[in-house]
């Protein structure tokens, strides 16, 4: 996890153009927000790495433009990973019979059942699954980008779902290192009566 702090550490600016084609830019430092450690133990489903992450914080928000406002990226605290599993688990239960139309994968239902929501792009419905169907032999599951055009309507299946990363620790590198792949991009930027495009990232 020190390589996850450091990174949390350094400073990051998003360059945004406004929404709408208005004249101007604008810089927003933005801030990442940890919570408290996770008391006890992980729950049984999580990998080594994911339990390391949670040990040091019970979910994270980055790349905000300011810690009260609900944009940029969310590792979801474990309250809110069941309330998003729930969530999850009703979409797929409603859209379960078109998946098996669209795809040709023999074990669906069981890959489906394992699929864990830990974190979002936020304002986006985009995803990020834990795959633990496709545990390795060190406990470590496979982390899946579900786009929600995918899961809500769309065919989804371990063939449309990209992997992102093989374990938690370099899931949050890649995050914290590309920043503009993992926010909406009508990101907010504190102003809800102006929203902004982040066209590019300083980091330093």
């Amino acid at each position: 996890m020190k390589e996850i702090q450091d990174l949390l550490e350094r400073k990051v600016i998003f360059h945004c153009t406004p929404r709408g084609g208005s004249d101007g830019s604008k810089d927003f430092d933005v801030v990442h927000t940890t919570n408290d450690p996770l008391e006890g133990n992980a729950p049984e489903w999580t990998s080594p790495s994911l339990a390391q992450v949670y040990k040091f914080s019970n979910g994270l928000s980055l790349f905000q433009p300011s810690e009260n406002v609900d944009d940029g990226f969310r590792l979801f605290d474990l309250d809110e990973l069941k309330e998003e599993l729930d969530f999850l688990k009703e979409i797929f239960d409603e859209n379960r019979d078109w998946y098996k139309e669209e795809s040709d994968f023999e074990d669906l239902d069981e890959w489906l059942d394992g699929l864990i929501p830990i974190a979002e792009v936020m304002a986006s419905g985009d995803k990020f699954a834990f795959d633990t169907y496709n545990r390795n032999e060190n406990g470590e599951c496979p982390i899946r980008f579900l786009d929600h055009e995918a899961y809500c309507g769309g065919c989804c299946d371990p063939e449309e779902m990209e992997v992102i990363s093989q374990d938690a620790i370099s899931f949050l590198r890649e995050i914290l290192n590309n920043p503009l792949n993992y926010v909406a991009s009508h990101w907010t930027g504190g102003d809800f009566n102006q929203q902004w495009y982040p066209d590019r990232a300083t980091i330093a």
